[in-house]
This record gives structure tokens, sequence and C-alpha cells, in this order.
């Protein structure tokens, strides 16, 4: 599969200052994403306290208080 996008100036920097190329960087930071989400998986509390989180995000403001 092939993705095309483009990176902020600062991703490219980081990468270099890494000695990674851009595209190794994000590889390296999707690997990373893809383990954390893993282990949230593998740990119910962690992933249940992650889900409430997101339900508090998502929730209606009631701003008239």
């Amino acid at each position: 599969m092939q993705i095309t996008v483009t990176v902020s100036d600062v991703v490219v920097r980081e990468a270099g200052f890494r000695g990674l190329s851009v595209v190794d960087f994000i590889d390296s930071l999707i690997d990373k994403g893809m383990l954390a989400s893993q282990e949230a998986r593998e740990h119910p509390v962690l992933n249940s306290a992650i889900e409430r989180i997101r339900a508090l995000r998502t929730a209606p403001v009631d701003l008239r208080k």
C-alpha cells in the first residue's frame, strides 16, 4: 500500500536529529503507536480508563453553570 502524507518541518528535523530518514522515523512512530495500542488491550484497567477519558472528551458540556 502506498500512502502520501505531508510532514511538518519539525518532523523532518526530529528525524534528522535521530539520524533517520523521514520514512524510517514515521515508521518508528507508527510501530510505537501499534505497540502502545496492543499493550492497552492487554491491560483492561488501562483500557477502561482510556475509554472513560474518550467519553469525557466527547460528552456535551453544559456551559450554563
